[in-house]
């Protein structure tokens, strides 16, 4: 089996805030990735990644304390490979309480200008660097993380990530950027798309004219 080897893929363009950078370079959903009978083959997605020349370095079950951040130095890959779930993009938290910077008040408790998606099994995120995001399930009421954690099985809204090989990560969350985006920005691309290798994917949403730096 292989995998659907022209994905419908979404582009988002997410413009920088006051305290993010974001990114020149669309935010790349692609539709239907890795799927069979309906379920994520989690091994072909893991070697597809690493065939192209990204890493897998986590997957993660989420609950709702995630707080909103980037990668200031690399690009990443996210599968989902359960769901649903939700990612809120582009802005950054205001609140340090995970219940109000999820569930809280734009303007208030986090930068005005998210976008909100809903995801579920096989949805696939090549994003850029820079681009804010912050992952979590509306089913996980409990705001306790130690509770959260003691209980954890993997089910419910799960990902997995994966890098451009030799990059660092890195976190960095709303105002630690600020006057010097186009560091951030300045990122090189990598060398192949995580999902098609050397055609489509980055290379073309990412080479377009106004798209890379």
């Amino acid at each position: 089996m292989t995998t659907n080897p022209t994905p419908r893929i979404i582009p988002y363009h997410i413009k920088p805030t006051l305290l993010i950078p974001n990114s020149p370079k669309p935010l790349l959903l692609y539709k239907k990735c890795f799927l069979r009978n309906g379920k994520v083959n989690i091994a072909l997605a893991y070697d597809t990644f690493t065939k192209n020349g990204w890493d897998p370095q986590w997957v993660t079950t989420y609950g709702n304390t995630q707080r909103s951040h980037y990668h200031p130095a690399t690009h990443e890959v996210m599968v989902v490979l359960s769901g649903p779930g939700t990612i809120r993009w582009g802005t950054a938290d205001l609140s340090d309480d995970p219940q109000k910077h999820t569930y809280g008040t734009p303007g208030t408790d986090f930068e005005e200008g998210s976008m909100f998606i809903e995801v579920e099994a096989g949805d696939l995120f090549v994003i850029p660097t820079g681009v804010a995001h912050k992952s979590f399930d509306v089913r996980a009421v409990d705001p306790d993380p130690t509770a959260f954690v003691g209980s954890l099985q993997v089910k419910g809204f799960t990902m997995m990530g994966a890098y451009p090989r030799g990059m660092s990560w890195g976190w960095a969350e709303g105002g630690q950027h600020v006057g010097a985006y186009e560091d951030v920005w300045r990122v090189r691309n990598a060398d192949l798309d995580p999902v098609l290798g050397a055609e489509g994917g980055i290379n073309v949403f990412w080479n377009r004219r106004g798209s890379s730096l």
